[in-house]
């Protein structure tokens, strides 16, 4: 109810009731958009009527997130600003072309279960997103790593599967060594990429351990609240 009112006087109601209507819609035309995408990048045997129907399915795409980013920006009215200032990442995924396997993220944000429940359903979506940057950002920084190094001498890492497994085993630190980027950009990614992993693995080690703790309090809350009802003699 808050939220409602707030965004009432803020001039972005008719914004919030749009993306209502239109986040699952979008949340799995993100998913095809990513699937597609992932095919393209990853089968070096595409024919050129193949690729061509890829990038045909992306363009479609993507002119629907930019109809429907303009079409938010026409309802916000008088509080555009706003409106672009809030949904700043949406611009920059939808600009941006190594962002925008990111839009995934700017519509499961948006979908009205997580955005409408409670304090619980708030962290989920919370830690669902960042889980899910997390995967976009090891994809994404993979996917350069692969550009960067498939044609470099000595490179380790030749194809976007052996990218992709390089990534996930540096994020989580495992670090198993049998890939490794042999280039000064290869490695500024990697340092990235690490960087990136330690922040991540905080936010969501914080996230739950907040969660564990309101658990905690409130069990401990409800239990004192019956001790006093079962005893009369404390009022």
């Amino acid at each position: 109810m808050k939220r409602k009112r707030a965004a009432k006087a803020n001039g972005l109601d008719r914004v919030l009731a749009w993306e209502d209507r239109t986040a699952w819609p979008l949340f799995a035309g993100s998913i095809v958009f990513l699937g597609v995408l992932t095919w393209i990048w990853v089968d070096d045997g595409l024919t050129s009527s193949q690729l061509a129907a890829g990038v045909g399915v992306l363009s479609i795409l993507w002119v629907w997130f930019l109809i429907d980013y303009l079409i938010r920006l026409g309802l916000a009215r008088r509080a555009r600003a706003r409106f672009v200032r809030t949904r700043a990442f949406d611009l920059a995924s939808l600009l941006l072309p190594f962002l925008r396997p990111f839009l995934i993220l700017v519509f499961i944000w948006r979908l009205p279960v997580f955005r409408h429940g409670g304090p619980a359903l708030q962290r989920l979506r919370y830690v669902v997103t960042t889980v899910l940057f997390a995967f976009m950002f090891v994809y994404t920084s993979s996917y350069g790593v692969w550009v960067l190094e498939r044609n470099a001498p000595g490179a380790s890492i030749v194809n976007f599967g052996d990218a992709l497994w390089w990534g996930f085993t540096t994020i989580t630190t495992v670090g198993y060594g049998e890939y490794a980027p042999v280039t000064i950009l290869g490695r500024l990614l990697a340092v990235g990429l690490m960087i990136g992993g330690i922040v991540i693995i905080g936010v969501v080690t914080a996230t739950l351990i907040s969660d564990l703790n309101e658990r905690i309090r409130t069990a401990a809350h409800l239990s004192q609240s019956e001790k006093r009802e079962s005893d009369p003699s404390d009022s």
